[in-house]
């Protein structure tokens, strides 16, 4: 089977079948009313997904083992607020500081603002693109100090074969948010069709990258 099929079907592939989708799917539709708190077991599964996926196996079930997938969903939910949310509050303040700015005052500093926005990009990708890989090293290792390590980040983040994958992984989460934001404004079904789209999409962004980390080990 080549790998782009091996991709677009493992969300549905091996003996839990479509089981760990609905509960994805379900989680994230679930967040449109209580917001955060479905969300998290969703993070805890991502770790799973990962690891098992690096080893080249397929989905483990969704619910398995309660009690490591709330160790798991509180550890990662740490590690993507330190990669993604610091990033994020960098923006957000920029964006506010940039709303507040008194136009009839003079110049405009474009030049600072242009900077700060290129800057905080480049740091949200990086967040982004490190965050697997301390995500995965936390589910095989259960240390968040391991998976702060700048070992693995050099070695599988500074490898072609990772830097590959993770695109591939990153171009198929913003095609798959693209569409799922764009079924989102269709009334009553537009957030089951939205979240159905998100939680396909993201599985097939976690075997990816997972596959990534593996070669990169590999070589």
């Amino acid at each position: 089977m080549r790998p782009s099929t091996t991709a677009a079907t493992y969300p549905i592939a091996g003996d839990a079948r479509e089981r760990p989708l609905l509960a994805v799917w379900l989680s994230l539709a679930l967040s449109f009313v209580v917001p955060v708190v479905p969300l998290l077991p969703v993070v805890g599964y991502v770790v799973r997904a990962l690891t098992a996926s690096e080893r080249g196996d397929a989905l483990p079930p969704f619910l398995a083992d309660g009690r490591t997938l709330l160790r798991q969903s509180v550890g990662g939910s740490i590690l993507c607020v330190v990669f993604l949310g610091l990033p994020l509050a960098a923006l957000l303040v920029t964006v506010y500081g940039v709303v507040t700015l008194d136009a009839s005052a003079g110049d405009l500093p474009t030049g600072r603002i242009l900077a700060g926005s290129t800057a905080t990009l480049f740091v949200g990708l990086l967040g982004l693109y490190l965050l697997p890989i301390a995500l995965t090293v936390y589910g095989q290792t259960g240390s968040l100090r391991e998976a702060f390590s700048i070992v693995p980040f050099r070695s599988i983040g500074g490898h072609g074969a990772y830097f590959f994958g993770w695109t591939l992984g990153f171009v198929a989460l913003t095609v798959t948010l693209g569409i799922g934001g764009s079924l989102l404004t269709f009334s009553r079904v537009g957030p089951l069709l939205g979240t159905f789209v998100f939680a396909y999409g993201f599985l097939v962004a976690t075997y990816l990258w997972g596959r990534a980390i593996a070669r990169a080990r590999r070589r």
